[in-house]
């Protein structure tokens, strides 16, 4: 009897362990992240992190990605902070279907589908933490110096290794500004590195973030039963927190509220995917 419950027992803790460590891959390939960190991905959170105060970022992303690249060179950089933020998305029926090239293609095509991030909210701060919308305009320009220029979002037959191009946005605290977006791919992970081509002047008074020192970067990598979306900002040659007129702008905070408003967008776009014949 004795030896029975034991064996019960080992089995109901291998089968438990299997579910924490093996039914969706993440800790296999994010090992250094806490329980505490796992168990809130798996709930469908958003977990951060930011390289103030001596933090550590890389290991919010999976080993030799692009991404991981770019956290270890944030990590060490001077004059800046960086933060991060990490989710995981379960596929749906839809996207499970698939096999692993379709399904990149189709995530690569939903990530640049940018035109469709016009009206998203983010929890604004000043308006009290409650919606605000963040983006106003948002499309596909020729060119830097053609910003009235409007191309549709492109739509790729085949998965490419890289991309790049350039986007008009409005938003809701810094104006318009143009990015640059440049998209360095692999079988396993899409990753978008977004420059800010003009200065970054916050409610059109002070400049926020200057010309080229702002850097948001977006990256998904496949799992076997979900994807890790993962974000990484840089701000360079700036304090963390700037004073406009009588008004404190903290940047760590704002852009995190923004980065948070892509990914649920990014997961809605997902969810839209999934419904569509």
């Amino acid at each position: 009897m004795i030896k029975k419950t034991l064996f019960i027992t080992s089995v109901l803790l291998l089968l438990g362990s299997l579910y924490i460590f093996g039914n969706n891959g993440i800790k296999e390939i994010l090992p250094q992240l806490d329980d505490l960190s796992y168990e809130a991905l798996l709930k469908g959170e958003i977990i951060s992190s930011t390289t103030l105060e001596g933090n550590k970022i890389t290991q919010f992303f999976p080993p030799n990605t692009y991404g991981e690249k770019n956290a270890a060179i944030a990590q060490l950089g001077e004059n800046s902070f960086s933060l991060t933020a990490l989710s995981y998305i379960p596929y749906g029926p839809k996207l499970k279907a698939m096999s692993k090239e379709e399904r990149q293609l189709a995530i690569f095509n939903t990530m640049r589908a940018i035109s469709t991030q016009e009206g998203i909210t983010y929890i604004s701060f000043r308006a009290g933490n409650k919606p605000r919308v963040l983006i106003e305009k948002s499309r596909y320009i020729e060119g830097p110096k053609n910003r009235t220029s409007n191309i549709p979002d492109p739509v790729e037959t085949t998965f490419p290794l890289s991309a790049n191009s350039y986007v008009y946005q409005k938003d809701s605290t810094f104006s318009g500004n143009v990015y640059e977006h440049i998209y360095t791919n692999s079988q396993d992970e899409i990753y978008v590195s977004i420059k800010n081509l003009d200065s970054m002047r916050a409610y059109g008074i002070a400049t926020a973030v200057p010309k080229e020192k702002l850097s948001i970067a977006l990256g998904t990598y496949q799992l076997e039963e979900g994807l890790l979306m993962y974000a990484l900002t840089t701000i360079v040659d700036r304090e963390p927190k700037i004073k406009v007129l009588w008004y404190t702008v903290d940047l760590p905070s704002s852009f995190k509220r923004r980065v948070t408003a892509l990914m649920e967008w990014f997961v809605a776009r997902l969810d839209t995917l999934e419904m569509s014949n």
